[in-house]
């Protein structure tokens, strides 16, 4: 989520920031018990989300933004709710291997730790209504 938040703010999205974000988790957490050096598998996981969400973005934003209630333009939506909403909707329609509900699951823990208490019951609702018109 923070690096298609990242993209959105006009970084890259590329191989390099993705092994600079590594690089970053593993000196974050130098000194916890449990850092954070994302498993081979993993890394395949992370590299399929951004690449399947900017490489389907167009698809994902209609999808959003006919989802949306009332008069919510996607120009509208803070980019940490967008990049919420984009990794959820690829997860939904492209990851067979990760169940609707643990995804949604997940969006709502990042909606709740990174955006506002509001932002949390759009992305519910956006996300909810997706999930039900598949």
């Amino acid at each position: 989520m923070q690096l298609l938040y990242g993209q959105l703010s006009g970084g890259e999205a590329n191989d390099e920031s993705l092994e600079l974000a590594y690089e970053q988790l593993s000196m974050a957490e130098k000194n916890a018990p449990d850092a954070i050096h994302p498993t081979e598998e993993e890394r395949r996981y992370i590299r399929d989300i951004l690449n399947g969400v900017l490489g389907h973005k167009e698809e994902l934003d209609n999808v959003i933004q006919r989802h949306s209630s009332g008069n919510w333009a996607i120009s509208r939506v803070p980019y940490v709710d967008l990049s919420i909403l984009r990794l959820c909707t690829y997860e939904l329609f492209y990851r067979e291997d990760i169940p609707a509900s643990v995804s949604i699951s997940e969006a709502m823990e990042l909606a709740d730790r990174y955006s506002e208490p509001k932002s949390s019951r759009y992305i519910n609702g956006v996300l909810g209504a997706i999930d039900r018109s598949r």
